[in-house]
């Protein structure tokens, strides 16, 4: 969770302050920096800023089949992208294990501790259910990135509409947003992670971490928490033990900046869309499984999908893709007439193009 890198005078500076109990950024030890949230017209898309620290989150949906354990759920995906931003003091390996902690940090905290009713995202038990994907990407890195991407994915999930669907024998038809209004997500609790810093042997303990506060820390523990005080995650780094009364006071300095947070995460949503009207970048279109009539394309017909849309499909809504049987792999739309064939793909081939 840090760079290594660090030179002897801007050691001595950053920890002379914070014996003094001051900061290089003018704040007290128990003080974050300001969140600023803005988000764009399309929905679950959201930029966030942690003082300099600015990180966007987009939510995009595709329809798919259930896990079998799970026949009834649907299911959370996040992936976190820093590539955009360049971190000098860290090798390559050792770049992509800050990504991955990142990452695993973030699927625990939002996907494990069901904030989301998967069981909202079913559309027919067993067949289809929707499945939610979060694209982070890191802008700038000035300390704390964890925090900033957790409330970008609250953020992002809690702005989300999703598209109407119905059902009818083997024919799901999903609604544009100008036939019906698009639905929110059902999220039953706000998990949002607190990021504590110690420095000097755990003498002193710091909450949201500057960069150069985390190049010197020795260590750091993570808080993720709602707002009913059920901890949802708790994560620790460093070669630094933690006495029990250090954790508790991490807690309860945790608990007052959740509830601010999620206040502040439930208005800017509410004030948002009370002047907005949810848009969904999807053309009405009606899906079909159909028998093959032609012996010849048995086969093929067998697993085939039709998507008919009155108009040709958008550009955006290539992010939302399909899959309505295990053997779907790949779309192809034809220009002259609008209508998207999902046809069966020899997975060798469909390999060599993921690779390309």
């Amino acid at each position: 969770m840090k760079e290594f890198i660090c030179s002897t005078i801007e050691r001595n500076v950053v920890l002379k302050c914070i014996r003094d109990h001051k900061r290089l950024d003018c704040r007290t030890i128990d003080e974050t920096r300001s969140v600023n949230i803005d988000f764009r017209s399309h929905p679950g898309c959201v930029s966030v800023r942690l003082g300099q620290t600015c990180v966007i989150a987009q939510a995009s949906c595709r329809i798919t089949k259930p896990k079998e354990s799970r026949a009834s759920e649907g299911n959370i995906r996040i992936h976190i992208d820093m590539s955009k931003i360049p971190l000098m003091n860290l090798e390559n390996w050792k770049h992509q294990e800050f990504v991955q902690e990142l990452n695993g940090i973030l699927e625990q905290n939002i996907r494990h501790s069901n904030c989301v009713d998967l069981e909202s995202l079913c559309i027919n038990s067993g067949e289809l259910v929707w499945a939610i994907k979060i694209d982070i990407t890191v802008l700038n890195n000035c300390g704390n990135i964890l925090d900033c991407a957790n409330i970008a994915t609250l953020c992002s999930l809690y702005h989300f509409r999703l598209p109407e669907v119905t059902v009818h024998g083997s024919d799901i038809r999903v609604y544009s947003s100008m036939e019906r209004r698009a639905r929110p997500l059902r999220i039953l609790h706000f998990p949002i992670n607190v990021l504590f810093a110690f420095f000097v042997d755990g003498r002193y303990t710091l909450i949201d971490p500057s960069s150069d506060e985390e190049r010197l820390m020795d260590g750091f523990l993570s808080i993720s928490m709602n707002q009913h005080k059920e901890i949802c995650g708790i994560h620790m780094g460093g070669k630094l033990g933690l006495k029990k009364e250090q954790v508790d006071l991490c807690k309860k300095l945790a608990f007052k900046k959740i509830l601010e947070l999620t206040d502040r995460i439930r208005q800017v949503v509410t004030d948002y869309y009370k002047n907005n009207e949810p848009t969904i970048h999807t053309q009405p279109s009606i899906v079909r499984i159909e028998d093959g009539e032609d012996s010849s394309s048995e086969s093929e017909s067998e697993d085939s999908v039709l998507i008919k849309t009155d108009m040709s499909p958008s550009p955006m809504e290539t992010n939302v893709s399909l899959l309505l049987m295990p053997s779907l792999d790949r779309l192809s739309l034809s220009e002259d007439n609008p209508t998207i064939t999902a046809t069966v793909v020899d997975k060798s081939t469909n390999d060599e193009q993921d690779n390309e």
